[in-house]
């Protein structure tokens, strides 16, 4: 079996401290369970809008956190016995995702696909998502294990709950994978893209007949329609030790949006999760000092600290793709959420799982081979198109926004009025 581990989090275009998210890192694991095999991290809001259309060397110190976060988790989990090494990252935009994975399990991987699909303003990346899919080899087999990951991000706010189900079509229409390493959505990688003699098939969509599904991230279901009014914050969910109680989050999660349109066959089509039994990890109110409210009290007098103008919901979600009855086994563990982190209004959310070794066969009755939505034939012109939309916006962004573009504007001015002082006493 393969242990998988799969972690979201909307860092809030914030760095994200090591020193907080190291130590529960690796809540979701079982009890005295080992490092995972594989650890795939989703990203939303990476960095500023700025580094973030820009990407490459502009996100690497955002990169470089979370990737300190994971090897120290490893270690401090493994007491130094084992670690976790980098094996690619993909962005789109503000969304990302990262793969980490033992030393003998990288071995293993035969290939790496990835795909992504804007679905902002424009078909820009501030909100969408990407995806990597990894063949992993099969032990006494030629056969390979695929297995898709999915960083998301949808439209935010209550209302929006139409939109954020049109966004999924739109990543099931555009989404679809390529073996170029060059492409708008790549980052860097430290495993070769395939290590067999012939690369795999392309222009495959996000469900594909034989591959696991894995999809995770910031989908922005809410558990209202509509916007809180001035008196709901009073109402909000605080600690209480039965669900019983009218301040438990429980009575919450009975109007989350996800649940009710996944059940009308409205969004995620096919896809399962565990039952939640965490918090809502949505809308926290970081202190003026910059700690969490919820982490500078005794466990007994703990609160949480909500902001007022959201009511508190569970945008932050991991979902899988069940097997075939007569296909390899996956077997979700332990789903929950992780610690308050000051650096950001969401909780970290994470999901173990198990995964048979052996590969998932193609099954003519499965959603697999039978996907809600076509793949969209211009799905690359309009990648594409939204790539160089997203340049634009990210120069426009450095020079407007950021200390290094406000400089640049500035030596421009001073070269320019220097050069019109120069040419006009020349002329003279």
């Amino acid at each position: 079996m393969i242990e998988a581990y799969l972690l979201t989090f909307n860092c809030a275009r914030n760095l994200v401290n090591p020193e907080t998210l190291t130590p529960s890192l690796f809540d979701a694991l079982p009890k005295a369970a080992a490092v995972p095999d594989v650890l795939a991290v989703s990203l939303q809001e990476v960095a500023p809008i700025a580094y973030s259309f820009l990407g490459g060397s502009y996100l690497k110190p955002y990169f470089d956190r979370i990737a300190t976060s994971v090897h120290l988790a490893a270690e401090l989990h493994s007491h130094g016995s084992e670690r976790l090494e980098h094996v690619a990252t993909r962005s789109l935009g503000l969304t990302a995702l990262m793969i980490f994975a033992k030393p003998q399990f990288m071995e293993r991987i035969q290939y790496i696909q990835a795909a992504g699909a804007g679905v902002g303003v424009w078909n820009m990346g501030n909100k969408g998502a990407v995806a990597m899919r990894i063949g992993v080899s099969c032990p006494g087999s030629e056969d390979l294990l695929n297995i898709t990951f999915v960083a998301a991000h949808l439209a935010p706010h209550e209302k929006a709950c139409a939109e954020r189900n049109k966004n999924w079509e739109d990543l099931v229409r555009n989404m679809v994978f390529t073996n170029d390493s060059d492409s708008a959505y790549s980052f860097s990688e430290e495993v070769a893209l395939w290590s067999s003699a012939e690369p795999p098939a392309e222009a495959t969509g996000l469900f594909h007949p034989s591959s696991h599904l894995f999809v995770t991230g910031d989908l922005n279901y809410r558990t209202h329609d509509s916007s809180p009014g001035p008196e709901a914050h009073e109402t909000y969910p605080q600690p209480a030790e039965s669900n019983g109680l009218p301040e438990h989050f429980s009575h919450l999660l009975e109007k989350d949006q996800l649940n009710r349109e996944r059940k009308a066959d409205r969004t995620l089509h096919g896809l399962q999760e565990l039952p939640i039994e965490f918090p809502p990890t949505y809308k926290y109110s970081a202190r003026k000092d910059g700690s969490s409210q919820a982490h500078s009290l005794p466990q007994r007098e703990v609160r949480w600290e909500w902001a007022i103008h959201r009511y508190p919901s569970w945008c932050d979600r991991i979902l899988f793709l069940p097997s075939p009855l007569s296909a390899s086994k996956l077997e979700p563990q332990v789903y929950t959420a992780l610690s308050v982190q000051s650096t950001s209004d969401h909780r970290p959310v994470a999901l173990s799982v198990r995964i048979d070794d052996a590969a998932l066969l193609a099954d003519a009755d499965d959603i697999r081979s039978n996907p809600p939505f076509p793949i969209n034939p211009e799905w690359k012109a309009r990648r594409d198109a939204g790539r160089r939309r997203e340049v634009a916006v990210g120069v426009l962004s450095y020079l407007a926004l950021t200390k290094e573009g406000n400089v640049t504007i500035a030596a421009i001015l001073a070269v320019a009025v220097a050069t019109s002082y120069l040419a006009v006493r020349l002329l003279q």
